[in-house]
């Protein structure tokens, strides 16, 4: 029988569970200090990639442990276990991003109106030397989102392009907004047929990328047409993010414009936007509440 004092330990064990647990204290640590702006996206990025591989080796490690352990009967299973357990669990984020990733097109710069999107001035000067270009990437991210939203088009709204520029901005900034920071903003001109522009920004709730947003609002007295574009400042897949803003943000103005007055969102060509067009679109018509009222009075 062989004592405890003669067993021999694993050397790999300890050193998967050391890896393991410094690429958690390295992701973590390097998560915190982007989210509070105190760390730069380009470095983050790259802590981060380091962050998974040193998982991956943590996780390399545990295995090869395993195996020694199980074939020449050797002590540090509970090394191995843990740090296989570690790695792996860091492992589950990137894994859960793997679909998205592959069902979405590989574009990180989105727009209502992908031939004369809503241009970056303020927020071009902004951006950082090595960010993606505050200039729209073209036809082919035009093709690629035109494939896989095709929502997101122009809205036309019957209303003054002074006052959806009031909404827009109080819903942008307001009590009870958006929460994006507005950088820069100009106001309809109507006798001038000058457009109203708002420049803004928007930082993930968990990682803290910023993106960069141009709203443009033209139109007269009794019409307006707004577009929205929302850019990632880095990589070149958003994962949707952008596309997802938008349609939060079209969804919150039509409940603005809906409690506002009995007038809706149309698409351009004057054709209204009902439910079955948009779905995630929360504006009624007016005859839909002239229906639901007649059948609250019967």
């Amino acid at each position: 029988m062989i004592g405890r004092n003669t067993q021999i330990h694993e050397p790999t064990a300890p050193w998967a569970v050391r890896i393991s647990l410094f690429a958690l204290a390295l992701i973590t640590v390097t998560l915190a200090l982007h989210r509070v702006a105190v760390m730069s996206t380009p470095v983050a990025l790259n802590l981060f990639g380091v962050g998974f591989m040193l998982a991956a080796l943590g996780f390399s490690f545990g295995l090869y442990g395993a195996v020694s352990i199980w074939v020449r009967g050797r002590v540090g299973a509970w090394n191995c276990a843990w740090g296989m357990l570690v790695a792996g669990a860091l492992w589950l984020w990137p894994a859960a991003l793997a679909s998205t990733y592959l069902s979405l097109p590989k574009i990180y710069d989105v727009s209502t109106n992908t031939v004369d999107p809503p241009a970056f001035i303020v927020l071009a000067k902004q951006r950082p030397a090595d960010a993606n270009k505050a200039i729209y990437p073209g036809t082919f991210s035009a093709s690629l989102q035109a494939k896989a939203y095709p929502d997101l088009r122009t809205l036309v709204i019957p209303r003054s392009a002074e006052e959806v520029y009031e909404l827009t901005l109080d819903l942008i900034r307001g009590r009870r907004g958006l929460g994006w920071k507005v950088v820069a903003e100009e106001a309809p001109q109507g006798r001038q047929s000058k457009p109203g522009t708002i420049e803004a920004t928007d930082r993930t709730l968990i990682l803290g990328f910023t993106d960069d947003i141009a709203i443009r609002i033209t139109g007269n007295d009794n019409q307006a047409w707004v577009d929205i574009r929302s850019a990632s400042r880095y990589g070149a897949h958003d994962f949707g993010g952008n596309a997802a803003r938008i349609r939060r943000f079209v969804k919150d103005l039509s409940t603005r414009l809906d409690a506002a007055g009995p007038v809706g969102v149309a698409a351009r060509g004057g054709v209204r936007i009902n439910r079955a067009d948009a779905p995630d679109i929360g504006v009624k018509r007016p005859l839909e509440r002239k229906s639901e009222k007649a059948g609250q009075q019967r």
